[in-house]
């Protein structure tokens, strides 16, 4: 699920003549991704922006990385937490704060608090309701792939905000937003719907992760894949936030530490994303 990479700038290289840019008085930012799910543990990793011209590899990359600052989590029931700094070979920087002693629950608000530097930065999310999701299953399309669907009744009473990730064994280290993740029900409000999970690559820019290049057709799963989907319901505002991210095309990972651009956020005196979870987990495989 982690919004995690940045996107590579195309830098005018059909040019012939050189061309030398002067960026203007530049103020990094404090980024937050983060998220905290229902039955399990929050998970915020912190960067600091860095201006539009800068250079990346993996050691610039894992410089932004915060690894001394204080994260204090609050919950609406009067629970307080400082999250503990961890390590997480799935993610790049491979550091993560995280609660060891709240977990997330349905219907809780959760604050975020990060001191850094003599700088606050803060952050409000909930976990909704969990979705009605009926059936999530797959079927072949060829001799070779297969499409997964979750079978949704939506709400009538609530607006609603659904959010798919998926992870293939032996192929994916980790969950990851899928191909148009986001939906909301404008259009089936109170209905009964078929939502496609579709495929995506996980994003792996730098190429750490050895991320196999074989060939799938667009959306499809291979029939000997064995995924595991995760559909999610988000609030409203969550919803807006991922939005704005998958809008700008960077869905990647997290662009805040890179673009400094107008992208919705939910952070206060930062940038980036704080988002609740109310998720139902499946495993599907294909059999004949």
């Amino acid at each position: 699920m982690r919004l995690y990479y940045f996107m590579f700038l195309l830098i005018m290289i059909s040019c012939t003549k050189e061309i030398e840019l002067e960026q203007e008085s530049y103020e990094r930012k404090i980024v937050v991704d983060g998220w905290i799910e229902n039955g399990k543990s929050a998970q915020v990793f912190l960067t600091r922006s860095s201006p539009f011209l800068t250079e990346y590899d993996s050691a610039s990359i894992r410089n932004t990385f915060l690894n001394y600052a204080k994260v204090t989590l609050k919950t609406g029931s009067g629970e307080t937490e400082v999250l503990t700094l961890s390590r997480e070979e799935n993610f790049f920087p491979p550091f993560v704060y995280k609660s060891i002693k709240i977990k997330g629950k349905i219907g809780e608000q959760y604050q975020l608090e990060v001191l850094y530097q003599g700088k606050v930065v803060t952050a409000q999310t909930s976990i909704p309701s969990l979705p009605e999701v009926k059936e999530v299953w797959c079927s072949s399309v060829s001799d070779t792939s297969m499409i997964i669907k979750a079978k949704l009744k939506d709400n009538i009473e609530e607006s609603n905000y659904y959010y798919s990730q998926i992870n293939v064994k032996h192929f994916d280290t980790r969950f990851h937003p899928s191909n148009d993740p986001l939906t909301n029900d404008n259009l089936f409000d109170g209905e009964e719907i078929d939502l496609q999970i579709k495929r995506k690559k996980q994003p792996d820019l730098l190429k750490i992760y050895n991320v196999d290049k074989r060939y799938l057709l667009l959306y499809e799963f291979g029939l000997t894949d064995t995924v595991y989907v995760k559909v999610s319901h988000i609030n409203k505002e969550s919803y807006e936030v991922l939005n704005g991210i998958y809008t700008n095309a960077m869905v990647e990972g997290s662009p805040f530490s890179f673009v400094d651009q107008k992208t919705n956020t939910n952070i206060e005196g930062g940038i980036g994303r704080w988002t609740g979870l109310a998720s139902r987990n499946y495993l599907i495989y294909y059999q004949k």
